[in-house]
């Protein structure tokens, strides 16, 4: 996310902080630095030319105030400094952008193992689900696979804007469990996915707790099987527009069920009510909507609670 600067702009004892610099020549063999600076509102490009270099004093990982002019160079905005000088008593953190982050979970429901035809039987009980020994349990997992499945509701929770959504398949109008939570409901699977991809442009950075292995690739499979476009293409799990939960805290090369960290961490257990996951066809098929969109929308909070404390005390700085 870019800063907002228009061209020939005076900055005057602005303050930023400075991700990055780079030493460049010109063609005269002069140098100058690029730096990337940034503050809550984005990042921006700038640069020292060698004239202006004595009056910068500057390092990576500081807060600067800066004098200087933005330029417009091919569409992009920077900014030519005259001089800097670091200022000791504000905290990096303060300048890191404002990433408009987009919390999600899905819930997904199963064809009965009786409409699946021989070969799809087959396939479920000898090839995915091989090796669980009690094949009547494995006659329950088809909502597990979204060539059996399809999803019936995703909960979703906007960091910056403190506000949640749920979307779900329903045939009556369902109530939010939640003040801050909007619940849409849809007649099709189609319908669903098209909303929720048409939400999803506006995000920088989505966070799952199993995201990368689950949610993103059955989302993935089922908006093919729907013909619905989705509007970027998951072109590598783990990238810094997916951070799964997951994936970031784990021990001896295994990742934790998730309300066993909640109960870890001190988080609410979304399971806590007595709705989990394996419950979400039956209570489906019985008409039991609104304990699906609560259920999903106190997933959502769970993972956006534990996002807080990994980003905080866990993760570094990002």
């Amino acid at each position: 996310m870019a800063i907002k600067f228009g061209a020939n702009e005076l900055v005057r004892d602005q303050h930023f902080l400075v991700n990055s610099k780079e030493v460049k020549q010109t063609k005269n063999g002069d140098d100058f630095y690029v730096l990337e600076l940034s503050n809550k509102e984005g990042k921006i490009e700038a640069k020292i030319w060698n004239n202006n270099i004595p009056q910068c004093n500057f390092d990576v990982g500081k807060i600067i105030e800066i004098n200087g002019k933005t330029q417009e160079y091919n569409g992009k905005i920077s900014i030519t400094m005259d001089s800097c000088q670091i200022v000791s008593t504000e905290e990096a953190s303060d300048y890191f952008p404002s990433i408009s982050t987009l919390v999600f979970d899905i819930e997904t429901l199963g064809k009965k193992f009786e409409e699946l035809d021989e070969t799809e039987q087959d396939y479920l009980l000898n090839n995915l689900e091989r090796a669980e020994e009690d094949k009547e349990k494995a006659k329950e997992k088809t909502a597990v696979y979204s060539i059996f499945g399809m999803v019936c509701a995703i909960g979703a929770y906007d960091i910056n804007n403190k506000t949640g959504i749920v979307l779900s398949l329903s045939t009556k109008d369902i109530v939010p469990e939640k003040e801050n939570f909007v619940y849409k409901t849809f007649t099709t699977e189609k319908e669903l996915l098209e909303e929720f991809w048409k939400i999803t442009p506006k995000y920088e950075q989505f966070v799952t707790y199993n995201g990368d292995n689950f949610d993103f690739p059955y989302l993935m499979i089922r908006s093919g099987v729907n013909r619905v476009k989705m509007p970027f293409e998951i072109k590598k799990w783990g990238s810094e527009k997916s951070i799964d939960l997951a994936n970031k805290i784990r021990q001896n090369g295994r990742s934790f069920q998730l309300e066993m960290l909640c109960k870890a961490f001190n988080i609410t257990n979304p399971k806590a009510k007595g709705v989990h996951g394996g419950e979400v066809s039956a209570l489906y098929n019985s008409g039991e909507f609104n304990k699906i969109a609560d259920y999903v929308a106190r997933d959502a909070i769970a993972t956006t609670e534990l996002y807080l404390i990994w980003k905080e005390f866990m993760s570094g700085q990002i």
